[in-house]
């Protein structure tokens, strides 16, 4: 027989969003105080650096959020996996700091996340850019909202001169993308994947990729407040990506405004593609 509690008896996601808000502010005004102060740094493996400030952003939001709710399962980008998580009817899904190295080089572009995931899917999220005092959020069926005002994607139809958050000469290289993209507003300086998909649920841009794995961690939170701003987030080719699974990486990213959505799948699809044969062949 199940253990797990009925959906009746799990708080409202409205209350959820509220916590969650509370615990990623707080944990944002720790990532403030050891940004541009030369925290420690180290590598957790090859080219992916990790300080002391992911470590104490991770510890805030274990606090708040494992405190008040401590039978919810909890994946973290700065924990061991636990798998008790799989059996959770609700887990925390956090990233203390998404854009670690845009952190550890003085630059603005990183958040904190948190996502709460519910049969596969994320069902709150709150997503905090403590150099802006920005906070996005958004819970299932409830719209999405940068700090008090409501967010909507933009009404764009036309890919080309679309604004794509996306460095030029990657979006515009012959060997990565079979199918030419054309002419494009683009902005590179911004490699914080969910950070990327809350301007693009804001209006900012138009639509943002990813063609490498990303993890959980960095997706869920900000899947959802596109979908709650009327965007699109794909990320599976035939099914959506079920987060708080035993394999907790979405193979890639599309996240769009609709009007352009099927035009970035156009050139995703053979891209994936080029990409797959390349790994098969032992090849970048």
């Amino acid at each position: 027989m199940s253990t797990r509690p009925a959906p009746t008896d799990l708080p409202p996601l409205a209350d959820e969003t509220r916590l969650m808000a509370e615990a990623v502010r707080k944990a944002g005004r720790v990532a403030l105080g050891y940004f541009r102060h030369r925290p420690k740094m180290w590598e957790k493996r090859p080219n992916d650096p990790v300080s002391e400030a992911d470590l104490a952003v991770n510890e805030s939001l274990r606090e708040t959020l494992g405190r008040m709710r401590p039978d919810y399962g909890w994946l973290s980008e700065e924990d061991a996996d636990d798998t008790a998580r799989l059996g959770a009817r609700r887990t925390w899904v956090v990233d203390p700091i998404d854009g670690t190295r845009a952190f550890l080089q003085g630059r603005d572009c990183f958040v904190v996340s948190a996502a709460l995931v519910e049969d596969g899917r994320p069902v709150a999220a709150a997503i905090c850019r403590p150099t802006h005092d920005d906070l996005y959020s958004a819970w299932r069926g409830g719209g999405a909202w940068l700090n008090d005002r409501a967010i909507r994607v933009s009404d764009t139809d036309r890919l080309d001169d679309a604004r794509i958050l996306g460095d030029e000469d990657w979006m515009h290289s012959k060997r990565l993308w079979p199918v030419p993209w054309p002419r494009l507003r683009c902005r590179g300086d911004c490699n914080a994947i969910a950070l990327r998909i809350c301007l693009v649920a804001a209006g900012d841009y138009d639509a943002t990729v990813s063609l490498r794995p990303s993890n959980d961690w960095d997706v869920a939170a900000a899947e959802l407040i596109l979908e709650e701003a009327g965007g699109v987030c794909i990320t599976g080719m035939k099914h959506p990506h079920a987060y708080n699974g035993p394999k907790p990486k979405p193979p890639f990213v599309v996240a769009a405004a609709p009007g352009v959505s099927d035009a970035v799948m156009a050139r995703m699809v053979p891209a994936l593609e080029r990409r797959a044969e390349r790994k098969a062949k032992g090849r970048n």
